[in-house]
């Protein structure tokens, strides 16, 4: 694993993660929701980590649009415009990479391995986090338990307990 104190002679690697829409939401409301208040603290620890580059993170732009969407739900017309531009520069205040969208021959042929997926919604996710090279997706969405065995899947709470006990 990762070690702080680690000299240039030292061999680690770092843990690249695939940061899910659920986490994303919470570090962005959580602490203002009632809800989540709980798991705000497990996901602003695991920003303190990718913020300080000693985990990487990846997000797609299905993160986005998830976010964008969710959006739509609350806001008017002329929020929604504002809200996006303060959401994303907020998201991208992080050290968070970034993956593009699935090119159609990738959604096919990836999408059968991740079929297991209830919800197709959540395929793009999986696909983008594998092909980008992922060690873990990290969510609070249990739907994605459902492919554990081929992508390992943790909570953000669960990650911070496999980093801390590595350090």
């Amino acid at each position: 694993g990762y070690n702080p104190g680690s000299t240039e002679s030292d061999v680690y690697f770092l843990i690249v993660t695939y940061v899910e829409t659920s986490v994303i939401l919470i570090a962005l409301f959580g602490a203002s929701s009632a809800r989540e208040r709980t798991r705000y603290p497990f996901v602003k620890e695991l920003f303190e980590w990718i913020n300080t580059q000693r985990v990487d993170a990846i997000i797609s732009l299905y993160v986005l649009q998830e976010i964008y969407a969710f959006r739509l739900q609350i806001c008017t017309g002329s929020e929604i415009e504002h809200f996006a531009k303060e959401v994303f520069r907020e998201i991208f205040q992080n050290e968070v990479g970034i993956a593009g969208l699935l090119t159609r021959e990738q959604r096919l042929i990836y999408g059968r391995q991740f079929d297991r997926l209830i919800d197709s919604s959540d395929q793009p996710h999986a696909v983008s986090a594998f092909l980008s090279g992922c060690h873990y997706l990290i969510t609070y969405d249990s739907h994605f338990d459902a492919i554990k065995a081929q992508l390992p899947v943790l909570t953000p709470e669960a990650l911070l307990k496999e980093l801390n006990r590595s350090e």
